[in-house]
C-alpha cells in the first residue's frame, strides 16, 4: 500500500484530494491510477513500481491532520515513531541523527542531532512529505543511515489561490497554550509560478513540578548542602528546591518562504527556493551538575541537580536556484546551486543564581554555544531514457561545509560524490532498480554504497518487492571536536580532543558508521481495500555512541566506535472502506534490536508501534477522524541506572466542517490525548488532553 489515504481513491496528480465514489462492488476493486513521487529514484516514478520502502503523505492527510509544525504530521504516520517531547523521530529503530532531512530535495543545515527540525518546520507551508524508510546512501550519500525524510512545500499553481489558517489549543488546565497564524499564496500560468508562504507560531511551555535534590561533592560523594564542612556552602545553599521542569519548551518560530518558477522554452526551465526560519526557545530543567562560584582546594565547586534555564536563539536561511535542461526528449540535465546559513546562540542559567554566589543571572551563564553553519552544495542530476522502460540517472555533487563556533573547533569541510542509478522494466510485470555512489569525505575518508531491489506484479492486486540497501555516516564534526559543557553540565569531550583536567589524555579516530538492510515485501491496493507487509533485517557496524567516562563530578562524555547493531521486523498497514462514508486504517510494527557488543538495551527506542484509525463522514460537509497509537515500552536512563517506562495508548479525536454555502471555508476542532493516558516522565510526558479549534479559508 503506497499510502493510507484519507480519500477513497488517488489521482495522477500527488497534490489530488478528491475521493472516488464507490459505484458499485465490482468497480471498488478497479486498480487506482498512479501515485507519483520524486524521492526514492530521484526521478518521478509510480509509487507502486519503487523497490524501496516509500511512504506518502499527500496533501489531503497534511490538512486533515489539522498539524500545526512537522511533529504533527509524522506523529500520526504508520510505523514511525515521535518522541513524546517532540526532538527524535526513530526509523526502524535508529534515531533521529540517522535520519537525513530534504526541503524540496535539499539537505537542511542545522542541529548536529537534529533536534529541533520536528518542531520548527510548519505544517502549513508542506504539500507533501516523502519518507524512505531505511538505507537511502546511494542517492543521498552519508547520513541517510537509517531513511530520509523530504518535506515538499507547496508549488506554484496555475490561477491564484490564496490559503489562510488560524488556530489556537490549550491543555484541560489552560497550559502548553499555542497559537498559530499561516497563510499562503501561489500562482501562475503555464510560463511563470510562484508560491509564497508565511507562518507564526507561538507556545507557552507545559511543566510539571518536581524536588531538586542538591548535592555536592566531599570526600568523593555527594553530601546535602547542610552536612557539608564548608560553612559559605551550608549557609548559601539548601537541600532541595521546588523545581519546574518544563517537557514542552515555550517557542517562538517564524517562518517565510517561497518558490518562482520560470518556463522560458520547452527545453529550459529557471527556479529559485528561499526558506527562513527564526526561532526562539527557553525550557526549565534540572541540571545534573553546575559550576558554582564558590571554591573548594582552589577548584569551582560543581553542585549536582540545580535547577537551571536554557534558551536558544536560532536563525536559518536557505536558498536554492535551479537551471533545468532537456536537450532532447530522452535526457534531462538538473543543476542546482544551494546556500544554506544557521545561526545558533544558546545559553543556560542558573534560576537560583544568587545561592550558587553569583552577582547576576548573566554571571552564572553556563554551557554557551555560538555556532555559525554556512553550507555551499552545487548539485548535477542527469536524467536518460534511451528506450521505454529504461531509465539512467547519474549524479554529481560537491559540498563546502564551514564552521565557525565556541563549541567545537573544527577545519572546513568538503563533500564530494557520485552516483550512477538504473532502472529497468524488464518485463511488463518486473521492474529493476540498482546503483552505486562513491562518497569521499575530506574528514571521515571514502565509502561505496550499493543498493539493488526488484517490484513483480503477481496479480493485479499484489505486489512483491525486494530491496538490498547499504548506508552509511560520516562522524559528524560534533562526534570529533566538541569541547564544552553541554546543557546537563556534563564535558562533551570529542574523540580528537585532549583534555588532561578530566584525564582524556589520547585523540581517536573514529570510522563511518555503516548499515546493510535486505527486505522483501508484499503489497496491493484498490479503491476499496489495500495492504502491505514488509520483513527487514538490518545490520548496523561501527555505530559510534556517546559513552561516560570517568567517575562522579568528574565525569565526562566522549564519542566512540562501539557497537554492532542487528534490527529484524516486520511491518504492516491496510486500510478497508467499511462503508461508503466510513473507512479504517491500521499499521503495526514490531522488532527486536540485537546490541551485539553489549547486554544493555537501547535508550528511548519502543520496539513495537501501532495506529488505528476510523475515518467517518457522515455527509458531504464534515470529516470526523478517530486515532489511536500505541507505543511499547522503552527503556531510558535515570540516577538509579537503566529503567523501563511502560507502554501508552493515545486517543485523538478531530473533526472537520466544511459548509456548502461558503465555498473554500473550513471550520475544525480536535483533542488530543483524549483519554488523558499518562506518560512516563523518564521519556518526555504529555500535557495531557489538549483541545483546539481552528479555521482555515482557501480563495
Amino acid at each position: 500500500m503506497a499510502s493510507t489515504c484519507l480519500s477513497a481513491a488517488r489521482a495522477d496528480d500527488p497534490n489530488a484530494e478528491g475521493a472516488l465514489e464507490l459505484q458499485s462492488d465490482v468497480s471498488a476493486e478497479i486498480e487506482l491510477p498512479p501515485v507519483y513521487v520524486t524521492t526514492a529514484t530521484r526521478t518521478r516514478e509510480d509509487i507502486t513500481t519503487a523497490p524501496a520502502p516509500i511512504q506518502l503523505i499527500d496533501a489531503a492527510e497534511v490538512e486533515a491532520a489539522q498539524a500545526t509544525t512537522l511533529r504533527g504530521l509524522l506523529d500520526l504516520a504508520p510505523n514511525l515513531h515521535v518522541s513524546p517531547n517532540g526532538r527524535t523521530l526513530q526509523i526502524r529503530g535508529l534515531g533521529q541523527s540517522d535520519t537525513l532531512y530534504l526541503l524540496d530535495g535539499r539537505r537542511l543545515t542545522g542541529e548536529f542531532s537534529n533536534s529541533f527540525e520536528l518542531e520548527r518546520l510548519s505544517a502549513a507551508m508542506i504539500e507533501r512529505i516523502e519518507i524512505i524508510r531505511g538505507p537511502a546512501s546511494v542517492l543521498y550519500g552519508s547520513d541517510a543511515l537509517g531513511g530520509v525524510v523530504n518535506i515538499i512545500t507547496k508549488q506554484p499553481a496555475e490561477g491564484f489561490e490564496v490559503d489562510l489558517d488560524v488556530q489556537y489549543g490549550a491543555n484541560d488546565h489552560g497550559e502548553a497554550d499555542r497559537t498559530m497564524v499561516a497563510g499562503s499564496l501561489r500562482g501562475g500560468d503555464q510560463t511563470f509560478g510562484y508560491s509564497l508562504y508565511a507562518n507564526h507560531l507561538q507556545r507557552q511551555p507545559y511543566t510539571e513540578q518536581e524536588t531538586a535534590l542538591i548535592g555536592v561533592p566531599r570526600a568523593g560523594a555527594l553530601t546535602p548542602p547542610s552536612q557539608h564542612p564548608n560553612g559559605q556552602i551550608r549557609r548559601a545553599l539548601p537541600d532541595r528546591y521546588p523545581a519546574d521542569v518544563d517537557y514542552r519548551d515555550r517557542a517562538h518560530v517564524d517562518t517565510l518562504g517561497g518558490k518562482l518558477d520560470w518556463q522560458f522554452n520547452d527545453a529550459i526551465a529557471l527556479g529559485l527556493d528561499v526558506n527562513y526560519v527564526q526561532e526562539t526557545r527557553e525550557n526549565a530543567f534540572i541540571s545534573t551538575r553546575y559550576r558554582s562560584n564558590f571554591e573548594q582546594q582552589g577548584k569551582p565547586v560543581m553542585v549536582a541537580n540545580m535547577p537551571a534555564r536554557q534558551e536558544n536563539d536560532n536563525h536559518r536561511i536557505d536558498v536554492a536556484a535551479t537551471l533545468d535542461w532537456s536537450p532532447i526528449e530522452q535526457l534531462e540535465f538538473s543543476y542546482q546551486l544551494h546556500y544554506g546559513h544557521y545561526d545558533k546562540d544558546r545559553a543556560i542559567f542558573a534560576i537560583p543564581y544568587a545561592d550558587l554566589g553569583y552577582a547576576t543571572r548573566a554571571d552564572s551563564a553556563s554551557s554557551l554555544n555560538k555556532t555559525t553553519m554556512t553550507q555551499w552544495v552545487n548539485d548535477l542530476l542527469a536524467v536518460w531514457r534511451p528506450t521505454d522502460g529504461q531509465t539512467f540517472t547519474a549524479g554529481l555533487e560537491h559540498r563546502d561545509n564551514a564552521v565557525d563556533s565556541t563549541a567545537f573547533d573544527a577545519d572546513n569541510r568538503q563533500f564530494s560524490s557520485a552516483f550512477l542509478q538504473h532502472q529497468w522494466q524488464v518485463l511488463p510485470r518486473l521492474n529493476l532498480v540498482y546503483g552505486g555512489r562513491y562518497d569521499d569525505d575530506s574528514v571521515g575518508g571514502s565509502n561505496l554504497s550499493l543498493q539493488a531491489g526488484g517490484i513483480y506484479r503477481l496479480a493485479p492486486l499484489a505486489r512483491i518487492r525486494a530491496n538490498y540497501a547499504q548506508g552509511f555516516k560520516a562522524p559528524q564534526d560534533r562526534d570529533l571536536y566538541v569541547d564544552q559543557v553541554n546543557p546537563r553540565g556534563i564535558p562533551m569531550l570529542g574523540a580528537k580532543v585532549i583534555a588532561p583536567e578530566f584525564g582524556k589524555t589520547r585523540a581517536s579516530d573514529l570510522d563511518p558508521e555503516t548499515s546493510e538492510t535486505i527486505e522483501v515485501g508484499l503489497a496491493g491496493d484498490s479503491a476499496r481495500w489495500g495492504y502491505q507487509f514488509t520483513l527487514f533485517d538490518t545490520r548496523v557496524e561501527d555505530r559510534i555512541e556517546r559513552v561516560r567516562e570517568g567517575a562522579g563530578l568528574q565525569s565526562y562524555n566522549s564519542f566512540r566506535n562501539l557497537s554492532a547493531v542487528h534490527i529484524q521486523g516486520v511491518e504492516a498497514e491496510g486500510s478497508l472502506q467499511l462503508t461508503g462514508n466510513l473507512r479504517a486504517r491500521a499499521s503495526a510494527t514490531r522488532f527486536s534490536i540485537d546490541n551485539e557488543d553489549s547486554d544493555e538495551p537501547l535508550l528511548q527506542t519502543p520496539e513495537t508501534l501501532a495506529n488505528l484509525a476510523l475515518d467517518f463522514d457522515p455527509t458531504p460537509d464534515w470529516l470526523l477522524q478517530l486515532i489511536t497509537t500505541y507505543t511499547g515500552e522503552q527503556h531510558y536512563t535515570s540516577t538509579e541506572g537503566i529503567e523501563t517506562a511502560a507502554g501508552y495508548t493515545l486517543v485523538n479525536l478531530k473533526a472537520s466542517y466544511q459548509p456548502a454555502g461558503i465555498a473554500g471555508l473550513e471550520l475544525y476542532a480536535g483533542i488530543d490525548n483524549l483519554l488523558d493516558e499518562a506518560v512516563d516522565t523518564g521519556i518526555g510526558s504529555d500535557p495531557g488532553p489538549f483541545g483546539y479549534l481552528g479555521v482555515r479559508y482557501r480563495y
